[in-house]
């Protein structure tokens, strides 16, 4: 507080030197009358600068309503951005959601991906098997189109020489009976084989079971520690797997000379077949007609009898009840001739045939058996060459410990692989179960083939009786096996086309079998980038909220702005007839300069009063220079506001980066809005619009005629004070009626005299303007105006002499110039100093004049009228108050009737 002190210190010494300085202007009042000759001259320029001002006044408001068209314009695009942006942010949970859903989707997608390229490959693989096998297949068709035509020439050939074929057919039965005798216990045999088959596919199934699961496991625990434990012990299971195969693999399931008893069982039973037929062929019948009971031919009833009786399956029973039938009862009519004792009896050709055939069912199911044998052997081969590339990959595998997570990728594979032998070893161990069911089936029929071939021989002399009804039955074979070559030749050549078809299908599955990884790769790749999407989609919610309080900020500023450009274009009319004002002020201005340059004496009587008031002042200050102290305490207040303002200062800071951030997006929005401006075409219509958006239409919302009706409210106002300091000039004021009365009646008496003057002097001047030639819009606001000032100035200058009686009526002159540029009736406010703006409000002159304003030309509004009357109304209260107050003071001092104003009469008087 040092320099405080120091400071009112030097403040003090300041006064001093103000004090010398204000001597020094005293003695510089000559320079001054000079600047004021100086000043008149610039005042006449001003006033012709003022000329030229309103000249423009035009032009400046026809830009205001081009600037405020435009700014609308600007708050109508603010508006349909804000919804636009509303639009957006409300849709934002919709997309943040669907998001979602694709990321799930997508991680769905991510895990099927590989599945469905797994199953690729393994179709990929079917497909090059079967593209593999199409040449097989081909040749077979081949084989069997060239076998048919052999048939249809073999059939030819079996019809011919039939005949010769009887005449054997009894040493080959018997050969037949000799290599069939051995057969039942050939089958217990095999059955125990294919019994063994069984046990050994399930083993192998399980132990495969065992080692799929190894492998699953050793694919989802892909470490290197732990894949060497499991490859070690899926090393042992499939070791295992493979001694087990090794022995099922050297199991004889045709028990020993089985297969080869078949063949030779079925080449003897062709032979006879053939020998029966060439029989049939080469008997030679005489036959007579004569009446006869029932042939002894065999029935077709005794032939199906048979066939159900030899074993054979439902399939191959129907087959052969087919082909014999029709044979059967050529003599069963009593009606039918019957042969001489050189015809062969044809029934038991047919019954030795129907032996023959069912004897080969059950030779070609004993050959099924050994076809299957076959198979099963070559998948056994298969399974073990399997599991010994298994166990190498696995050898590899536990050998390479270092290669382990190199070869994960193949383990799943190996996985896969020995799940699809797992498959196979259940198909085999069913097929092994269906086989020994077969088997058992056929070692019941073997010794009904035994006794098959047995009666086989009793009826091989039947079968020469009956080979002449066999020829119609040829025929439809020999028919058949034609059709069938005919078929035969269109499937043989309808093969290239199948070839042509899978090796498209080769080709196609290659393809798409390669791109599997860039499938995998692209699934991965868009899956990665919807997460991606989907962590971002939080950042673009929080943007587009901020995005639209932006835009609301945009539109509330937009708002602002085209509102005010509305006010400013709406007070464009007041602003010309200001600057009217101010012309017509600044000749007034002019000439009051001319008098200041007139009344320089005046202001040398004053500069020397102010150099009087300077020494006042100088005193003042060396009495605050003695109150520092309570000068101090204040600025001690000063300081905890400034540190809690300072501690506020943390909010202000938030509330400024809002603004900022408010005016980024402002200025963001800005200028997208010029890009969209820019991207308009250019044209001269479009240059019109921008150049001028609107016409101007001016309305008058008052109208002043000339200078004179607009100073008609100042002139009115101060001429009706100016009556009521000259009545108080010249009334008594202070004299009263009579003696004894009381300060009221008193006051009331003078209060009378006084409104009647005021009422007088209003009505008479208002009228006398009136029919002057002013023009009044609102009359009864024009008298009521006139009255009110007049009783409030009459009021005022009346306490003004009643209490200070003729120092007062100096001061109601003083307050008369003080109210001449405060009262804003010759210059705006606006244009003036701000001492006057200062006391402006105080002043009655200020009311009236807006009152008159109203009254006369309109364009303030009927609220100025009513506001105006009641501030005048609150000066005439306070001063007929104050009067009062003082007319009681005057009698308590026993001072009523006593004035200076008597004297001045009585000078008068004496002059006279």
């Amino acid at each position: 507080m040092a320099p405080l002190q120091s400071g009112v210190k030097q403040l003090a010494d300041g006064s001093s030197q103000l004090t010398g300085g204000l001597d020094e202007l005293n003695s510089k009042t000559g320079t001054l009358a000079s600047g004021v000759a100086q000043l008149a001259g610039g005042s006449s320029q001003l006033s012709a600068g003022l000329d030229q001002l309103n000249s423009k006044t035009g032009a400046l408001s026809s830009g205001v309503s081009q600037l405020a068209n435009g700014s609308g314009q600007v708050t109508n695009g603010a508006v349909a951005l804000n919804k636009g942006i509303s639009e957006l942010q409300s849709k934002s949970g919709a997309l943040v959601t669907g998001v979602s859903q694709l990321k799930d989707g997508s991680a769905q997608l991510n895990v099927a991906v590989p599945q469905y390229v797994g199953g690729v490959y393994q179709l990929n693989s079917g497909i090059q098997k079967l593209d593999a096998n199409t040449g097989e297949l081909v040749g077979g068709i081949k084989q069997i189109s060239s076998g048919a035509s052999d048939l249809n020439s073999g059939i030819n050939e079996y019809t011919t020489k039939v005949s010769d074929g009887t005449s054997t057919l009894q040493s080959g039965i018997a050969s037949l009976a000799n290599n069939t005798k051995d057969l039942p216990s050939s089958v217990g045999q095999m059955k125990s084989a294919v019994d063994s088959i069984a046990g050994g596919s399930k083993q192998l199934y399980g132990a495969n079971s065992q080692v799929s699961n190894g492998l699953n496991q050793l694919s989802s625990q892909i470490t290197p520690s732990d894949m060497s434990k499991q490859a070690s012990a899926l090393k042992s299971e499939l070791n295992s797997i493979n001694s087990q195969l090794a022995a099922l693999s050297k199991t004889d399931v045709s028990g020993g000379n089985n297969s080869s008893a078949a063949s030779s069982i079925s080449s003897q039973l062709n032979k006879i077949k053939s020998d029966v037929g060439a029989l049939a062929s080469s008997a030679k019948t005489t036959t007579t007609t004569k009446a006869a009971p029932a042939s002894s031919g065999v029935s077709q009833a005794t032939i199906n009898a048979k066939i159900d009786g030899a074993g054979l399956s439902a399939e191959d029973a129907a087959k052969a009840k087919a082909a014999l039938a029709g044979v059967a009862g050529s003599g069963a009519s009593t009606a039918q001739s019957t042969t001489t004792s050189q015809t062969i009896d044809t029934s038991k050709i047919s019954a030795i045939q129907g032996e023959i055939s069912s004897v080969e069912g059950q030779v070609s199911k004993l050959n099924s058996l050994s076809s299957k044998q076959a198979d099963l052997d070559a998948k056994i081969a298969t399974l073990s060459a399997s599991f010994q590339k298994v166990a190498s990959g696995i050898n590899s595998l536990s050998a390479n410990g270092d290669e382990m997570a190199t070869l994960a990728t193949k383990i799943k594979a190996l996985a896969q692989g020995s799940q699809s032998v797992t498959d196979n070893l259940k198909v085999l161990s069913d097929s092994s179960s269906k086989l020994s069911g077969a088997v058992d089936k056929f070692s019941g029929s073997a010794s009904k083939l035994s006794d098959g071939v047995s009666q086989l021989n009793n009826g091989a002399s039947d079968l020469a009786s009956q080979t002449n009804k066999s020829s119609d039955n040829v025929k439809k074979l020999t028919s058949g096996a034609q059709t069938l070559d005919t078929a035969l030749t269109t499937i043989n050549g309808q093969m290239p086309a199948l070839q042509s078809g899978i090796s498209q299908l080769t080709q196609g599955s290659s393809q798409l079998s390669g791109n599997g990884a860039a499938l995998v790769n692209g699934v991965s790749q868009l899956n990665g980038g919807i997460s991606t999407a989907s962590s971002q989609m939080p950042t673009l919610v929080s943007g587009v909220g901020m995005l639209a309080a932006g835009s609301n900020q945009l539109v509330g500023g937009s708002s602002q702005v085209t509102g005010g450009l509305n006010q400013l274009d709406g007070q464009i009319p007041a602003l010309v007839g200001g600057v009217q004002q101010l012309d017509s002020g600044s000749h007034t201005l002019n000439s009051g300069l001319q008098t200041l340059n007139g009344s320089t004496g005046t202001l040398i009587s004053g500069v020397q009063q102010l150099d009087s008031g300077s020494h006042t002042l100088n005193d003042g200050l060396q009495t605050l220079n003695g109150s520092t102290g309570e000068l101090i305490d204040g600025v001690n207040k000063l300081n905890a506001g400034a540190s809690e303002l300072d501690a506020n200062s943390d909010q202000l800071l938030d509330g400024s980066k809002q603004i900022s951030d408010g005016n980024g997006t402002l200025a963001d929005s800005l200028e997208e809005g010029s890009k969209q401006v820019n991207s308009v075409p250019l044209t001269s219509k479009t240059a019109q619009m921008f150049a001028a958006p609107t016409h101007l239409k001016q309305t008058d919302y008052s109208y002043v005629p000339n200078y004179g009706h607009a100073l008609a409210p100042y002139v009115l106002s101060l001429a009706l004070y100016v009556g009521a300091i000259v009545f108080n000039f010249a009334y008594p004021i202070r004299k009263i009626s009579k003696r004894g009365g009381t300060a009221t009646d008193w006051f009331l008496s003078k209060v009378s005299v006084g409104t009647a003057v005021a009422l007088g002097m209003a009505l008479i001047e208002a009228t006398i303007m009136m029919v002057a030639g002013i023009h009044v819009d609102h009359v009864g606001q024009y008298y009521l105006t006139a009255i009110m000032i007049a009783l409030t100035s009459m009021y005022i200058v009346m306490f003004l002499s009643m209490a200070f009686d003729n120092p007062g009526r100096f001061v109601a002159m003083i307050l008369l110039m003080l109210q001449l540029g405060g009262s804003g009736g010759t210059f705006p406010m606006e244009v003036t100093n701000s001492f006057y703006n200062a006391i402006h409000p105080f002043l009655p002159l200020t009311y009236s004049i807006l009152s008159f304003r109203q009254s006369i030309t309109s364009g303030l509004g009927n609220i100025t009228v009513v506001q105006s009357m009641g501030a005048l109304l609150l000066f005439a209260i306070i001063a007929l108050a104050l009067l009062w107050f003082s007319m009681v003071q005057l009698q308590k001092k026993h001072l009523e009737g006593k004035s200076q104003l008597d004297d001045n009469q009585k000078l008068q008087e004496v002059e006279r």
